[in-house]
Order: C-alpha cells, then structure tokens, then sequence
C-alpha cells in the first residue's frame, strides 16, 4: 500500500473512528485502525465489537492500493503532530512508514485479516432524516438517559419510525424525554420500526454528522442499526431488553398550565438552585394567579426566593422539583416559550417546546 494524504483530511479520519477503539481489550487487533486504500479513497475503520465506524476519505492519491492495521493512538498522535500539508504512507511486509517533509516515521502494522468484520450499508436505507434534525433530536433526548441501570433498557434511546415521523425517547426513571420530527423518506412498513441505540452510538452519530442539510440513513436490522452519511458508516449492537411503555407515563389530565419564556424560565430556576445542595436537591415552585415563587433552602448556606411573572392558568399548587433536571431540558428547547402542565404536587409535571419537544419530570419531596 502506498498513499498520499491530506493531513488535515486524514487527521479527521482517524479522530472520527478513532471513537470506536476499544480502550480496554485483550485483542490487540481492536487496538488498531483498519486502514483500506482502494477506490480512489482511503478507509478508516475501527470497532470494539460493540460499535463500528468506517470513514472514508476521498483527499488521497492512490499510488498503490492495499490495507493494513495500525496501532489507532500511535497513528493517530504522528498524524496530529506533523507540520506537513501531506502525508505518505507506505507499508512494506509489517511495517508502515509515514513521511513528512522533515521527518520519517516507522510503525509496526498488523495483519488486516484479524480484524473482525465492520458491517457496510447495503441497499436502500429503511428511512432518513437530515443532519441537523437528527442532532437536534439527539441533544433533546440524550441528557435523559441512565448514565448507569441495571435495567439495560434505560440505558440507551429509544426510536420509533413510523407515518413519516420519527420519535426518540430516552429515560431514567426520574425524567422522561421525547423529540418527534419529519422524515425525509421511508420505505417503512405501515408497523413501522422500532429499537433501542445505546447512548454511545447515538453520541458517536452526532459527532458525525457535519452538514445540517446531509441525509443520514437507517437500517434497522434483527440486532444492529446502522447509520450512514455520504462518508461514514456507524453500526452498533441494539440494547437488550424492553422499553417502558412511555406513552403511558405523560401525564393526560393535567389542568393546570405554566407559560413562561424559556430564557427568563432558566434563569430563575438557575438562581434558586444557587442555594440548594445535594441533601437538600429541591426547588419549591409555588403557583398562583399573581405568577410564580421559586423557594430553596439550605441548612448550610442559607435561603433563596426568585419571584417570576408568567401566565398561569388553574388552581395554586405548591411542587418540588430537581433544579438540574428542569434545566437540563430548557437548555436543550428551541423555541423561545414553554409551557409547564401540572396537576397535584406528587403528580409528574409536563414540559412542551414547540410541536416536538415533551418532557416529563417526577416531583421530589420537600422538607
């Protein structure tokens, strides 16, 4: 094999699959990128036989094609700290050397049939979306998902395609969020789609996805999704387990209604968290025609009162919540209203952004 690279080209290459390394392993093998000049293009693949990411790379004159693997952090640092506009690789028998202007590198490389297999996208994609509109969807969902559950189900996002829309959904048990948006296209059956991505992989598609107007596609298959832009491919193993059934938990006989803007909403919700603490992790929110009265009180440190106008609609109620999990959805809201739906103070309250955007959120018990 023998190539020459655009640095800068290559160096993204290698950081985009370099997400799927495995850190930790007794293989070797999952060690290494697998690099693949063929086509007119240079391939980076990578897997933890978890998830796997090609990325291909069309800056590159190929001279001579072939593969090999090389060690991804080696690789990697030589790529980040050259000085040279181009690179050339060249491997011979088991070793790869790489050249810049002033220097020369020499890497030892393994046989590129180790590698496991890394999954292509094959045929036309079940359905798309836009870039910019998965990112959305993603950073709307993703904060509420369990960081760690012994139910695996919660532990990853769950997406329903079906009718032209797609709805992700993620959850922790506390909190419940969900982002609906249009397809660009589908070639779904009238039942429609349905699995549960892990986390990771829906952390590793966002940071691939570069152009807002690009399609992603997905396919959707008995184990494994799989994610495709015009230079990446992603796979990843589908959770096990069963999701809760979600529409069950929002909330449908809510008769009291907060709307509020969304900016002056998180500050105040900021400022009266400035004075809570992780024993004493609540915010009191009490309600009436005259507006709302946000309450926190710490033994250590003392008390906060943010008095904030707003439209409410209904009877006063007085409720608790987790000031973390009320700002965490409002930084993630596009639009510049919200309204907050309640019913009892230990009933769930119900946040709504736009036409998409719905976000569940249980109450805590106040002292």
């Amino acid at each position: 094999m023998k190539v020459i690279c655009n640095r800068g080209a290559l160096l993204e290459a290698i950081s985009v699959a370099g997400n799927a390394v495995a850190s930790r392993t007794p293989k070797p093998v999952l060690q290494c990128l697998k690099v693949t000049a063929a086509d007119d293009k240079l391939t980076i693949a990578a897997t933890d036989l978890e998830v796997a990411i090609r990325y291909s790379d069309a800056q590159v004159q190929i001279e001579q094609p072939g593969e090999t693997l090389l060690p991804a952090d080696k690789f990697r640092d030589i790529v980040r700290e050259s000085i040279d506009d181009t690179l050339a690789i060249e491997v011979v028998d088991n070793v790869a050397n790489i050249r810049g202007q002033d220097s020369h590198f020499k890497i030892f490389t393994q046989k590129a049939a180790d590698f496991p297999p890394v999954p292509d996208f094959e045929g036309e994609a079940d359905f798309t979306i836009t870039g910019g509109t998965l990112k959305q969807l993603i950073g709307q969902t993703l904060f509420a998902a369990a960081k760690e559950s012994t139910r695996y189900a919660f532990n990853g996002i769950l997406v329903v395609a079906k009718g032209k829309k797609v709805n992700l959904v993620a959850t922790d048990g506390r909190r419940l969020a969900s982002a609906k948006a249009d397809l660009v296209s589908d070639k779904l059956s009238k039942e429609g789609a349905t699995a549960i991505i892990p986390a990771k992989a829906m952390t590793m598609i966002d940071k691939l996805i570069d152009d807002p107007e690009e399609a992603v596609g997905f396919q959707i298959r008995e184990n494994q999704v799989i994610f495709h832009t015009s230079s990446a491919t992603l796979t990843s193993n589908l959770v096990e387990g069963q999701f809760p059934p979600y529409e069950d938990v929002i909330p449908k006989d809510t008769d009291k209604k907060m709307t509020a803007s969304t900016a002056d909403f998180l500050s105040a919700i900021r400022r009266a968290a400035l004075l809570t603490t992780e024993e004493s992790k609540g915010v009191r929110l009490t309600f009436t025609k005259k507006g709302l009265v946000l309450q926190s009180r710490s033994p250590e440190s003392g008390e906060a009162t943010i008095n904030f106008p707003c439209k409410f609609e209904g009877t006063d109620v007085e409720i608790g919540f987790n000031p973390s999990f009320l700002v965490d959805a409002l930084k993630v809201v596009d639009t510049d209203e919200i309204t907050l739906e309640l019913t009892a103070p230990n009933r769930p309250g119900l946040v709504r952004a736009g036409a998409g955007f719905t976000y569940v959120i249980m109450p805590v018990n106040l002292q």
